[in-house]
């Protein structure tokens, strides 16, 4: 009985010792000026934002979330409405934020993370920048600046931000502020282009880290495949110097999983021999109906050869979208997200309409603004 017992407590000590080491992120704190108001806490996944808890705020307004860390660096966000205090965590860690809830997003302190003080600064610098480029556009429309002018001020705003998340991806590329970093928008715009040379060795030098220390996460294997692309569009151009990251053998589009007018998921990798064009849309645009009967023309012509078309809406009018899709011929889907959607940036989509051409070996081999002629480049994959 006395051996049962030890064996029991031995068990028990063993889960206790497992449980404990799994890596956890808590967030605790307060939020003045917000009472009665939800404050969610959420997941910002790959493709898409996921809330795992939520409290409504009392006058005093302490708050305490808790999440299991899925073995690899992962992003996060407290929320009151449409405002966003962004988060991460790479390690196990617990944050204190201190909020004013009329300044939500702006005005807080955070402690306990290096990283999420990190991702603190940047989103400070991100909403200066944005801040000084709307000022910039006033005045230039206003006709109180020059295009010289305009243009040098605008630079110089990039600049400067872009040199701030230089610097964190250098410090530390494995951490999740860099990661974070590289990823960052103005307006619609990616800070870093990966098919550029002189942005390509930042993808690198994150994508190798996270390779090397994440090798199973979603996020290291698109980031990887993403730094990929960037070189072998690079080296079209003969340009490789400064770019040092292993090639493998993998499928280098990104996978999108996304359902059609019926509801069913339709995966990208569902297509993989044929030649695909990967198509970023929406119905709503008003050139959108003349594109999509250019399409039409280019399916018909070469879908008995193995072309295949995989367009995806990010329309907010959902029933405009079926409406449209219904009377088209090939794969149409469609994301709730929106314009939030996760695979605008995983792709680097910077405008809509954008489209990628995908060879039969699952590689995006051109982008819409390097093809002079989509007929020839389609023609010859095929």
């Amino acid at each position: 009985m006395k051996n049962q017992t030890l064996s029991l407590g031995i068990i028990l000590l063993m889960l206790f010792t497992a449980c404990s080491k799994t890596p956890k992120f808590e967030v605790e704190g307060n939020i003045s000026n917000a009472k009665g108001k939800m404050l969610y806490f959420e997941l910002s996944g790959m493709s898409k934002t996921e809330i795992l808890d939520s409290a409504k705020l009392t006058e005093k307004g302490s708050f305490h979330f808790k999440s299991t860390l899925p073995g690899a660096p992962e992003f996060y966000r407290l929320r009151i409405g449409e405002r966003f205090i962004q988060l991460g965590a790479d390690s196990t860690s617990s944050v204190t934020i201190e909020a004013d809830g009329k300044k939500f997003g702006k005005n807080y302190s955070v402690s306990g993370s290096k990283c999420c003080e990190q991702i603190k600064i940047l989103s400070g610098s991100q909403s200066r920048t944005l801040t000084c480029l709307d000022s910039l556009s006033n005045l230039y429309k206003n006709k109180e600046i020059s295009d010289t002018v305009y243009q040098i001020n605008l630079e110089e705003a990039l600049h400067l931000h872009r040199s701030l998340a230089v610097k964190i991806i250098y410090e530390n590329p494995r951490s999740c502020s860099a990661y974070f970093a590289l990823f960052q928008r103005i307006k619609t715009y990616l800070i870093f282009d990966p098919f550029n040379k002189s942005d390509n060795k930042y993808y690198a030098a994150v994508a190798t880290s996270w390779d090397a220390l994440y090798p199973e996460s979603v996020r290291s294997k698109n980031l990887v495949n993403m730094t990929l692309q960037g070189i072998k569009s690079i080296r079209q151009n003969r340009d490789t110097k400064n770019i040092v990251i292993d090639e493998k053998n993998k499928i280098s589009f990104f996978e999108i999983e996304l359902p059609n007018i019926y509801g069913k998921t339709i995966p990208l990798s569902s297509l993989i021999g044929k030649v695909i064009l990967l198509d970023f849309t929406a119905y709503q645009a008003e050139k959108s109906a003349t594109r999509n009967l250019y399409f039409r023309e280019l399916y018909n012509k070469y879908k008995d050869q193995g072309f295949e078309i995989y367009q995806i809406s990010v329309d907010t009018d959902e029933n405009l979208w079926k409406t449209g899709a219904s009377n088209l011929p090939w794969v149409c889907v469609h994301d709730r997200n929106n314009l939030r959607s996760g695979y605008l940036s995983t792709y680097n989509v910077q405008n809509l309409p954008t489209f990628f051409l995908i060879d039969k070996a699952g590689n995006i081999v051109a982008r819409d603004s390097m093809i002079s002629d989509l007929k020839k480049e389609i023609q010859k994959l095929l």
